[in-house]
This record gives C-alpha cells, sequence and structure tokens, in this order.
C-alpha cells in the first residue's frame, strides 16, 4: 500500500512538474535543486561555517546570450559582484563592452535574490565583498569564452588594485572556460575546499 502511494506521488510530482513548465531539473549537492528552465538558471550562494565556506554553487554556468541567471541568498551577507574597475577598483574580468553588475548585500527579508541578464558574450567572473577572501567567486561562460577574464589573474599589475586571494585563484582555475563550456554547469567542490575545525 505504501509503495503504491509513493509510486502515485512521484507520478503526481513528474507531471505537476510538466504542466508548470519548469523544465529540467538538476539535483546539487546536500539536496540543492537547480532549476534550469530555458529562462531563468538559478545559483544558490551557500554558507556552511563549521567548515568556514561561503560558495556559489554552481560555481561554473554557460549560458546563452540574453539570458537570465537568478542568485538565491538564505543567509545575511553575500553579494553577487562583477571583477570590474567600477567595483572598488577590481580588475576587469567580465567582457569589455558588459555592464558591470553588483547585487548589494542579500539574504535579509527583502532582498534574498538578485538576477543578471547576460547580453554580451565572454567570460564573466565575479565575487561576494564579504567572503572573497574565501574565495567565494565563480564564473559564467556566455556563448563562448573571451576577454579580460580569460587573462591570468593579475594581468593588468597589482598597483592600485585591491589583493587577490589566493583561495580566489584556487577556485578560478578549477573552474576552466573550455570545461563550463563541455559540462554547461559545475558544482562547487566542496571537499577539495573545505576546512575542518580547529583550523
Amino acid at each position: 500500500m505504501l509503495r503504491k502511494r509513493f509510486s502515485e506521488l512521484q507520478i503526481n510530482r513528474r507531471a505537476f512538474m510538466r504542466a508548470a513548465g519548469m523544465g529540467s531539473l538538476i539535483l546539487g549537492g546536500a539536496g540543492q535543486v537547480f532549476s534550469q528552465s530555458s529562462d531563468v538558471l538559478e545559483i544558490r550562494i551557500i554558507s556552511s561555517y563549521p567548515q568556514s565556506l561561503w560558495y556559489y554553487n554552481l560555481v561554473g554556468l554557460y549560458v546563452k546570450p540574453g539570458q537570465t541567471v537568478r542568485w538565491i541568498c538564505t543567509k545575511w551577507g553575500a553579494s553577487v559582484t562583477a571583477f570590474h574597475p567600477e567595483n572598488d577598483n577590481r580588475e576587469l574580468r567580465i567582457p569589455e563592452n558588459a555592464q558591470p553588475f553588483d547585487s548589494g548585500l542579500l539574504g535579509d527579508d527583502i532582498n534574498t535574490t538578485f538576477e543578471w541578464t547576460f547580453e554580451e558574450e565572454g567570460t564573466y567572473d565575479y565575487f561576494s565583498r564579504n567572503h572573497e577572501v574565501l574565495g567565494t567567486v565563480g564564473r559564467i561562460v556566455v556563448g563562448q569564452p573571451g576577454g579580460p577574464a580569460e587573462k591570468p589573474l593579475g594581468y593588468g599589475g597589482r598597483e592600485g588594485r585591491l589583493p587577490i586571494f589566493p583561495r580566489v585563484k584556487e577556485v578560478l582555475d578549477f573552474v576552466s572556460s573550455q570545461e563550463i563550456v563541455n559540462k554547461k554547469l559545475i558544482r562547487y567542490p566542496r571537499q577539495k575546499f573545505e576546512r575542518r575545525f580547529p583550523y
């Protein structure tokens, strides 16, 4: 009896999702579900204090020009900020003709999500203002890789710019643009970067 009810529940859930037009769903780590419909792609901003982690999951994502990405933050204090000189004189790591984005701090009762529509092709690197030192960075490839984000970190010299933290380099080295194009999405490798207490 219980098995039959579970089977009916699965069928009803699938029928509901098809009817709702949710597109395909991708199961992420720790039971997170990423909605990857044709209109809006979702990235979660996740914190894990015991492992000293704040991260974007997905850490790498492929989108087509004109697609929108939505970041969802469940704890206060993270941001979605493009590497761009207009954002605290950061190194330019988005396409030269692209508009820089900055969500401001997310996670309170009013501002829990941020959306951005990517129009210019190329590679976009971004970070969280309060957690950059922890390596809270992500990469999005729009159409095809290209632009300043394909250059090594620090390509323009460091004078007058904020430092590039070692963990930022580790994470961005992990998410190559070509791998993003091939796989379409890359989950954050939590086990690779977590730190166990005491540090």
